[in-house]
């Protein structure tokens, strides 16, 4: 079946899918020049929307996120972040993170992991086959993300109820709960760094003890600190982050019966599908955090002084018309930039082929058990409950129905 650009839907039509940010709008940005906004912390900043702009401030080495994360400073979080795991966003410290990482997280890397990720999927699906209706949220997407992560890291299972209500604290970082974030956020920390130091029991395959055996690798080697902040980056991104994205993506695809029989009819088009549906999905309420200037910079004919706060908000970059031509439509054949969601360079996330694994796995897998998934109707779409955060922001439910799909693979 081929599919004219018209038929493709936009993110628009799809309840509550965008969230309302949370800057206080001083000046209008437009995509050709920057405004002006009030972050969480009250301080200005100027608002960089145009894509150009946006990843020129990712890739900049005079645009640092170290200096916004001082008491008093600009930021988008209630609290501060500890100072080590600002080490893989940084110059000249992220190069050297990066490397270090940067085979295990590979595409090729990360293979290793697929057969593990479709026998995951397919017990969780037969585990809800004999129902009418179920959760794909809970009873699947959620235990899918943690199961892969435990085997990536090498920690045991069962003990997912313990860190997970750590981390789901530390991604949301509500504001007014700010002595809890923290608290958890410590508690988080310790728990990793007793991994790293042997005081907890972890597996030889996992990639806690491969860090570990190489740290003297890099130049110089990781200290304790260090190899923690890189853990904990994985531990929140390849767990809540990827549960985040695929949750919400699940969401659209269901949504909207042309993108639903696209990945049914066409698996080898899962990957675009997805990889569209990621350049117009938001995190969180935050879309980037603040950097500032150590040395002035020029974005779209605007000389931004040094010592400047700015928020280069990669969500809109990402809605430049003049870099996607009717920006908002879902369409997986386009042919234009690279977006910004992973950041981009050096400055990319780390677990970004990780996220895309697991994602397109599941999709793929999920599509082929149970080609008829829909919403079940016991509850509208625009009435599913969502977790609201400032890092993560994503439906808490799913309730889909699985009875017409299940007869079929009998």
């Amino acid at each position: 079946m081929t599919i004219t650009p018209r038929e493709w839907p936009s993110i628009t039509a799809i309840p509550n899918y965008d969230c309302v940010p949370d800057y206080e709008v001083l000046k209008p940005a437009n995509y050709q020049q920057p405004g002006k906004i009030r972050l969480l912390s009250g301080h200005e900043a100027w608002h960089v929307v145009n894509y150009h702009d946006v990843k020129k401030v990712l890739t900049s080495n005079v645009c640092l996120r170290s200096p916004s994360n001082l008491p008093d400073a600009p930021s988008i979080l209630p609290t501060l972040t500890p100072k080590e795991l600002l080490l893989n966003l940084d110059f000249p410290h992220h190069s050297r993170m990066k490397r270090f990482v940067a085979k295990d997280y590979s595409a090729s890397g990360l293979a290793w992991l697929t057969p593990h990720i479709v026998d995951a999927i397919e017990i969780l699906m037969q585990s809800v086959q004999h129902r009418g209706s179920f959760d794909l949220y809970k009873d699947v997407l959620d235990p899918l993300t943690v199961q892969i992560n435990c085997l990536l890291l090498g920690i045991p299972l069962e003990e997912k109820n313990y860190f997970r209500v750590l981390s789901m604290t530390v991604q949301k970082a509500d504001p007014t709960q700010v002595d809890e974030l923290i608290a958890k956020f410590t508690e988080l920390y310790q728990y990793l760094f007793e991994y790293v130091t042997g005081v907890r029991q972890r597996s030889e395959d996992g990639l806690i003890s491969q860090f570990i055996a190489l740290r003297e690798s890099a130049t110089p080697p990781l200290n304790d600190a260090e190899l923690t902040s890189l853990l904990l980056g994985s531990l929140l991104g390849g767990d809540q982050n990827t549960l985040t994205v695929m949750t919400k993506i699940f969401y659209a695809l269901l949504f909207s019966e042309t993108l639903w029989n696209q990945v049914v009819e066409h698996p080898d088009m899962t990957d675009r599908v997805v990889d569209e549906l990621i350049r117009l999905t938001n995190l969180g309420t935050a879309s980037a955090f603040p950097r500032i200037c150590s040395e002035s910079i020029e974005l779209s004919g605007i000389k931004i002084p040094a010592g400047s706060a700015i928020y280069p908000d990669v969500f809109l970059a990402n809605r430049d018309p003049s870099v996607y031509p009717e920006p908002e439509t879902i369409n997986p054949f386009r042919n234009s930039p690279r977006h910004l969601q992973f950041g981009y360079g050096m400055h990319h996330c780390m677990g970004q082929e990780l996220a895309k694994l697991v994602i397109n796995i599941a999709i793929k897998t999920i599509a082929q058990l149970a080609p008829d998934l829909q919403f079940s109707g016991e509850k509208s779409p625009e009435n599913f409950i969502w977790d609201e955060g400032i890092i993560l922001r994503r439906p808490t439910e799913l309730l889909v129905s699985y009875a017409r799909s299940a007869n079929k693979a009998k």
